[in-house]
C-alpha cells in the first residue's frame, strides 16, 4: 500500500495549483534497515519547493527507486503538514533473512542435490521470486530424474527477532512415470525400433526403467527429424505426439511426416581464385547419387571454411545454394574470399599466478604472422600440455576494417598446480611404504619444475632431489639436475644406487618432435651381507655375486620424441613415438635401445582405442651376457615395462629358478578407454609381454597375456592416480592381480 497524503493536505478552496510548498524535512522508519541509505535513495531534498502535483510525482518516483534496492517488500510515503510546509516521512517494512533452508518428503534425491540446485545462503534476502525460483529448480531436478508427479509447496515460518526465517520446501515426490510403449505413426520407409533406437526415451525393457524424462523428450522430437534429414528426408517433421498416463505408465503416439526422399546432385564452386577447385572438390564429403544428408553437407561447409581460415582467409564467406530438380538437390557453393588476416596482438587473461611469458613462449601465432588455424589449435594444445591449466580458450577479436584480428587466449589456472603427498601405500610387491613428496612443475609461476620425493618401507629406500629448467636463456631448451639414492631388497640380495646427472632437451624442426640429451654418473652396489644365505645358483654366469663392489660408469643417453597427443596426462587422439639409446662405460659396460609407440584413434562420443608397441634391446660391448641382472629388462606390473594381470618385476628369464631379466624385450598394449572428462576415464585393457636371453628367441606365441579393466583420475595435490585390476592367463597359477600407481608412466 503506497500513502500519497500530499495533495489532501496541499489543497486549499480557491488555491490555484501553481502554488508551492516546501519540503520541512525528509525521514525514514524500519526496523533493522539503514534509514539514512532510504533516505538517500529517495533523492528528496530538504528545502525543495513543489507544487502538489510535483510533489505527488516525487514521491512517486521515490518509491520505486527505494523499491528498486531489493530490501523492502513494502514502502508507503506518509506526508505531514508543518507551517507552511511538509514533511515526509518514508515507512520501509524489510524483506526477511533467510536462517535455513529444510526440505520435507525427500526419498529419491540427496539433500546435497537439492542444495545444489537451491544455492541458498544463509543472511541472504529472501524474496517471493527467489522462493519461487528455487522452487521451479526442484521441480526440474525430479522432472530430469523422471519423477514427473512431482509437487513442492513452500511454508515460511514467522520471523525471529532479528527478522530471520525457516524456509521449508515440503515434497511430494510421486512416483516415476515409466515409458510402457511407443509407437510412432506415418514412418513408411523406416521402423519404429530404427527410430525408436535414436531416442533418449525408450520403452520399458528387463534390462531398461525406462523413466521419462520430460526435458530430453522434446530433444527426442529433434532427434527423429535429424535422422530423417541425414537419409534424405528433407521435409521430414514431427506433426504432433499424445502421452496418455495409466497409473504411473505412459504410452506414447508420435506422428511423423516424412515427406519425399532427396538425393545429391551436381556439385558446383565459384568464386574461388585462392584456393584450386580440385583440392576444394576433396573437401566434398559426399558424391553425386548419395542420400541427401543434412549432417554431410554442414560438415562440408565447415571443411570449405577450415581450408581458407587455414590460409589467413578467415573473413571468407562460402554460402550454399541448392536448386531442387524433382528429388535431386544440385549444390553451388558461392565462395567471397576477402583478404587475408594478419595477427595484431596476442593477449593472455585468466593467469593470476603463472607469468605471462611462460604461456606466451608456447604460442606460435605471433603478431605479424598471418592467421593459420591449425597453428593457433596447435598453440592452444601447447599451453594445455603444459599442465597448469583445468581450461584454455580463444577469444578472436576483430581489430579494424582492414582485417587484422586480435588472438586472446584465456587460461583457467588450476588451484593447485603441483602434487603434495604424504601417506603410506601397499603393495604386494613392495610392502609397506611410507612417503613424502613434493612436486612443483610451476615454480613460482615461472614454468620451472622441482620435486623432492622420499620413500621408506620394508624393501624399498628412495630419495630423489631435481629441477628442471624449460626454457634456458629463454630459448626453447631445457636445463635439469638430479640426484638420487635408492635401495631395493629384492627376493635373494639387496641393491644400493647413487646417482646424479645433467639433461638437456631442444626441439627439432620436424613437428612435436624433441631430442634429449642426458649425462649421468651412477655407483651401483649390491652388500655381500644381503644375499640370501639360500642363494646357490649354478650358472655363475648371471650370479649375483659380481656384482658385490661398487661399480661406477658413465651413463650418456640421446632420445628423440615425437608428441602429438591432444593431452598428454589423459589423451584421446594423437600419437607418441620414443626412441632412446643410452650406453654405459666404466665398470659397467653396455649400450641399450628401446622404441616405445603409442597411438590414439578417437572412436566415437567419449570413447577412444589406444595401441602401444614398446621394444627393448640391451648387451654388452664386449661380452653380450655381461649385463649385470638390474639392468636387464624385466617387464611385469605397471610402469614402462608394464604387463598387468602379473606381479612387478615378474616376467622374463629366470636361472636356477631365480629371476635374472632379459636382454630383449616386446610389450603390446590395447586399451579402449571412455574419457568422461580430462580428469577421470575408465579402460578395458589387454597386455602381452616378455624378456628373453637373446633377441633371436622372440616369439610371438611366448607372450604373456593379461586383461582387465582399470580407471584414471587426476586429482588436484596428488596428481595423476590409476587402479587397475587385470587378469595373467599365462601365471603358474592364472587369476587377478590389483595394480596401483601414482604418475604418468601406466
Amino acid at each position: 500500500m503506497i500513502a500519497l497524503l500530499a495533495a489532501l493536505l496541499l489543497a486549499q478552496p480557491g488555491q490555484p495549483d501553481t502554488s508551492k510548498v516546501i519540503l520541512i524535512g525528509v525521514s525514514a522508519r524500519a526496523a533493522t534497515a539503514d534509514t539514512l541509505l532510504i533516505v538517500r535513495t529517495a533523492g528528496l531534498s530538504r528545502g525543495q519547493a513543489l507544487t502538489a502535483n510535483a510533489l505527488r510525482t516525487n514521491l512517486e518516483d521515490a518509491i520505486r527507486r527505494v523499491y528498486g534496492l531489493g530490501l523492502f517488500s513494502q514502502v508507503e510515503a506518509e506526508t505531514s503538514r508543518v507551517a507552511d510546509g511538509v514533511r515526509v516521512t518514508f515507512v520501509a517494512t524489510e524483506f526477511p533473512k533467510l536462517k535455513s533452508v529444510d526440505y520435507e518428503g525427500f526419498r529419491r534425491v540427496r539433500r546435497k542435490d537439492l542444495d545444489a540446485k537451491v544455492k541458498a545462503k544463509e543472511g541472504e534476502i529472501l524474496t517471493d521470486k527467489k522462493v519461487f525460483d528455487w522452487e521451479q529448480e526442484i521441480l526440474k531436478l525430479y522432472k530430469e530424474k523422471g519423477f514427473l508427479l512431482v509437487r513442492v509447496a513452500n511454508e515460511t515460518a514467522q520471523p525471529d527477532a532479528l527478522n530471520q526465517v525457516t524456509l521449508t520446501y515440503k515434497i511430494d515426490e510421486g512416483d516415476p512415470v515409466r515409458i510402457r510403449n511407443i509407437e510412432i505413426e506415418g514412418n513408411d520407409y523406416f521402423t519404429d525400433e530404427q527410430l525408436e533406437i535414436k531416442l533418449t526415451n525408450r520403452q520399458k525393457r528387463w534390462y531398461r526403467k525406462a523413466n521419462l524424462k520430460e526435458d530430453e523428450f522434446v530433444k527426442d522430437l529433434d532427434r527423429i527429424v535429424d535422422f530423417y534429414k541425414q537419409r534424405g528426408f528433407i521435409d521430414a517433421k514431427v506433426l504432433d505426439y499424445d502421452m496418455k498416463f495409466d497409473q504411473g505408465w505412459a504410452s506414447i503416439t508420435i506422428s511423423v511426416s516424412e515427406g519425399t526422399r532427396y538425393y545429391f546432385g551436381n556439385v558446383a564452386i565459384e568464386g574461388d581464385s585462392v584456393m584450386k577447385e580440385a583440392d576444394l572438390r576433396k573437401l566434398v564429403r559426399y558424391r553425386s547419387g548419395e542420400p541427401y544428408n543434412t549432417k554431410l553437407a554442414q560438415s562440408t561447409l565447415q571443411d570449405l571454411f577450415g581450408a581458407y581460415s587455414e590460409e589467413g582467409y578467415i573473413y571468407t564467406q562460402v554460402s550454399p545454394v541448392e536448386n531442387v530438380r524433382s528429388d535431386t538437390v544440385d549444390i553451388t557453393y558461392q565462395i567471397s574470399e576477402g583478404a587475408p588476416a594478419t595477427i595484431r596482438l596476442v593477449s593472455i587473461e585468466g593467469n593470476e599466478q603463472t607469468h605471462d611469458n611462460v604461456i606466451r613462449r608456447e604460442v606460435s601465432s605471433l603478431p605479424g604472422y598471418t592467421f593459420r588455424r591449425s597453428e593457433v589449435m596447435r598453440s592452444q594444445r601447447d599451453i594445455f600440455n603444459l599442465g597448469f591449466f583445468d581450461d584454455v580458450t580463444i577469444d578472436y577479436r576483430r581489430a579494424d576494417t582492414a582485417g587484422t584480428i586480435d588472438l586472446v587466449y584465456k587460461v583457467k589456472e588450476k588451484s593447485f598446480f603441483g602434487t603434495v603427498g604424504a601417506g603410506i601405500t601397499y603393495s604386494a610387491t613392495d610392502g609397506v611404504t611410507g612417503y613424502v613428496e613434493l612436486q612443483q612443475p610451476n615454480l613460482f609461476g615461472r614454468g620451472q619444475n622441482a620435486n623432492v620425493k622420499l620413500e621408506r618401507g620394508s624393501k624399498k629406500t628412495n630419495v630423489q632431489l631435481g629441477f628442471t629448467e624449460p626454457w634456458l636463456f629463454d630459448r626453447p631448451m631445457s636445463a635439469g639436475a638430479d640426484i638420487s639414492y635408492y635401495t631395493y631388497t629384492y627376493d635373494y640380495y639387496d641393491k644400493q644406487q647413487l646417482g646424479g646427472g645433467l639433461s638437456f632437451s631442444r626441439p627439432l624442426p620436424l613437428d612435436y618432435t624433441r631430442a634429449y640429451l642426458a649425462l649421468r654418473v651412477i655407483d651401483a652396489y649390491v652388500p655381500p651381507t644381503s644375499i640370501k644365505s639360500g642363494y646357490n645358483p649354478t650358472d655363475t654366469l648371471f650370479s649375483i655375486y659380481g656384482d658385490t663392489t661398487h661399480k661406477t660408469a658413465f651413463r650418456p643417453s640421446l632420445t628423440f620424441t615425437r608428441d602429438s597427443r591432444d593431452y598428454i596426462y589423459n589423451a584421446l587422439t594423437g600419437s607418441s613415438t620414443t626412441y632412446q639409446f643410452d650406453f654405459s662405460v666404466g665398470d659397467i659396460s653396455f649400450h641399450r635401445h628401446v622404441f616405445d609407440m603409442s597411438q590414439y584413434f578417437p572412436l566415437f562420443w567419449k570413447f577412444g582405442l589406444m595401441g602401444r608397441t614398446r621394444l627393448g634391446y640391451i648387451t654388452g660391448f664386449t661380452a653380450a651376457d655381461r649385463i649385470p641382472i638390474y639392468e636387464r629388462f624385466t617387464p611385469g606390473g605397471t610402469g614402462v615395462d608394464g604387463v598387468r594381470g602379473y606381479g612387478e618385476k615378474s616376467i622374463g628369464p629366470k636361472s636356477s629358478g631365480y629371476a635374472i631379466g632379459g636382454r630383449a624385450e616386446a610389450i603390446f598394449s590395447l586399451e579402449y578407454k571412455l574419457r568422461v572428462s580430462r580428469q577421470l576415464s575408465f579402460l578395458a585393457f589387454a597386455d602381452a609381454g616378455n624378456a628373453w636371453n637373446s633377441i633371436d628367441q622372440f616369439s610371438l606365441s611366448d607372450l604373456k597375456r593379461g586383461a582387465g579393466v582399470g580407471v584414471r583420475l587426476e586429482i588436484p595435490m596428488l596428481g595423476l592416480i590409476g587402479f587397475d585390476f587385470g587378469y595373467g592367463f599365462d601365471k603358474e597359477n592364472p587369476g587377478w592381480e590389483p595394480h596401483f600407481q601414482v604418475g604418468r608412466t601406466f
